[in-house]
């Protein structure tokens, strides 16, 4: 696995290990909240890292200085948004990944399900709204989000 991303999901890993310990239930859904919008912030960079690492593998440096400035604009990582910028680099990774992620659902699309309620989520969490993310939730939702990383690397790379 990429190093930076690998360094992030370890991160989180030991925050998610850390929330799980927090008894009362009330403050275990706030730090549920906060994983949330970190666990956002994961699929978005790892979508910005392993696309600038394939333009550093395959690239002049114009082209990545290019990718570099146009893939930080990316954010808001639904399934579909993940879609549209891989098809824009090469149709055949937006159809492999969109394949991988069904294939390896448990249940009927699980994986693009937890990719899609994390990113709605962490727009209500940051406006204010209110959400009943309960830990087992999020803690499902990310272990969902792992795997579709490792699914978009091995698209990518």
């Amino acid at each position: 696995m990429n190093l930076r991303i690998l360094s992030h999901q370890q991160r989180l890993d030991s925050l998610y290990a850390k929330v799980a310990l927090v008894t009362t239930p009330q403050e275990q859904m706030e730090w549920s909240k906060y994983l949330c919008v970190l666990t956002a912030g994961y699929i978005e960079e790892s979508l910005r890292v392993l696309i600038l690492e394939h333009a550093k593998n395959n690239s002049s440096t114009k082209i990545q200085r290019f990718i570099e400035k146009e893939i930080s604009y990316v954010t808001n990582c639904k399934t579909e948004r993940i879609l549209e910028v891989l098809n824009k680099f090469d149709p055949k990774w937006s159809t492999t990944f969109e394949s991988e992620i069904n294939n390896n659902s448990p249940i009927d699309k699980e994986i693009k399900d937890s990719i899609d309620s994390i990113v709605s989520n962490r727009h209500l969490i940051a406006h204010g709204k209110s959400v009943g993310m309960t830990y087992t939730t999020i803690k499902r939702y990310y272990g969902y989000c792992k795997i579709a990383i490792q699914i978009l690397e091995n698209t990518v790379m």
